[in-house]
């Protein structure tokens, strides 16, 4: 019998203080241009929970690294957020 632990897909832990304070950047900007996270969603043609685990400092939620950087840089960018991407993956 297989235990249930073998079977799920434990991702790796892809936050960190570093992440959480860069996260609370975008959303302190986002907040102070009106936005929703909806409306960056849409305007950017982001999927709303990459906007959401950006703000939370949370990359888990991307299948893999290029697609958190790449997202981390143009949401920057719409945010016009001079930022440096903290890689957490090499942590």
């Amino acid at each position: 019998m297989h235990s249930i632990a073998n079977e799920v897909n434990l991702k790796p832990c892809l936050r960190s203080a570093q992440t959480c304070k860069i996260g609370k950047i975008f959303l302190e900007r986002r907040k102070l241009l009106s936005l929703s996270e909806s409306e960056v969603a849409s305007k950017l043609c982001i999927n709303i929970n990459y906007i959401k685990g950006i703000e939370h400092g949370d990359y888990s939620i991307f299948p893999a690294r290029v697609f958190a950087l790449q997202y981390f840089r143009k949401y920057a960018e719409f945010l016009n957020l001079k930022l440096n991407f903290f890689d957490i993956y090499n942590s």
